[in-house]
């Protein structure tokens, strides 16, 4: 059957089910939906649209570099962003600045926007600064910008209209950043939680970064099991961390599924 057989017909919607039951990061989200894009639309359309869409962006002096990783037996997907180029310090103002003057369409700037926002007030609230003030690597780094933009450009690329999240693993143990030692979830991941459905899980490490968090908020409309509906593509993408002992991952599920067309989002 054809992966794009009644998508767009009578009342048929394109759902995604994001699996962030061991994790979720930024890159993460990132791989795998350019993989879950890569499947449904055909070779080329994922990974190769997603480096000419962000290329609107404007940010010079980055390049994007997919590899295959094997988690535990399972074939996954990983993309790094390659700084080319030396790159200024950014406050969160220049960020938003940068997706407010760029060609990133209607949904995607406005996710995109509201993400970096989240994240910048987490950091903001954490560290007793205004936001403007907020300019260190979390928010600054190219990764960072990337892995937000391109996240919300791969939904725009698969028409999505909502999205469930499975509870999402946020890890235990202890963290080493700037700062020092901190328990997980980190004083940032902890405050970008709210509202989202988690757990801890027995694994002595991270599993949610500020940023993947921050992603969720912006675009899930509800936690639960699967919806109901026929799989037309799975994308699997691990992160920097993922390993054979720590098998880390999250699958994007692209579901046709019946219902009525919304647009709210929580």
């Amino acid at each position: 059957m054809d992966g794009h057989d009644n998508l767009n017909t009578g009342d048929r919607l394109h759902t995604l089910y994001l699996d962030c039951s061991t994790g979720v990061s930024g890159d993460m989200l990132l791989a795998a939906l350019g993989h879950a894009l890569e499947e449904f639309s055909g070779e080329g359309e994922g990974f190769s649209r997603l480096d000419k869409d962000l290329r609107t962006l404007g940010l010079h002096g980055f390049d994007l570099e997919w590899s295959v990783k094997h988690i535990a037996g399972i074939t996954t997907h990983h993309v790094d962003v390659v700084q080319t180029a030396n790159q200024p310090l950014r406050h969160y103002t220049d960020i938003k600045g940068l997706i407010e003057g760029s060609g990133l369409g209607g949904r995607a700037r406005e996710r995109s926007i509201r993400a970096l926002r989240l994240l910048g007030e987490a950091e903001a609230k954490v560290h007793g600064v205004d936001l403007e003030m907020v300019h260190f690597h979390e928010i600054g780094a190219v990764d960072t910008i990337v892995d937000i933009c391109g996240t919300m450009l791969l939904l725009d690329a698969l028409d999505i209209d909502s999205v469930t999240c499975s509870p999402v693993d946020l890890g235990s143990g202890f963290v080493r950043c700037a700062h020092g030692k901190l328990p997980v979830p980190a004083p940032a991941c902890a405050e970008l939680a709210k509202g989202l459905t988690t757990f801890g899980s027995d694994c002595s490490m991270e599993r949610a970064t500020p940023t993947g968090l921050a992603i969720l908020r912006t675009v899930v409309d509800g936690f639960g099991s699967l919806p109901l509906g026929t799989v037309k593509a799975v994308g699997y993408g691990s992160g920097t961390r993922s390993s054979k002992e720590q098998p880390t991952f999250v699958r994007a599920m692209l579901l046709a599924e019946h219902g009525t067309r919304g647009t709210d989002r929580v």
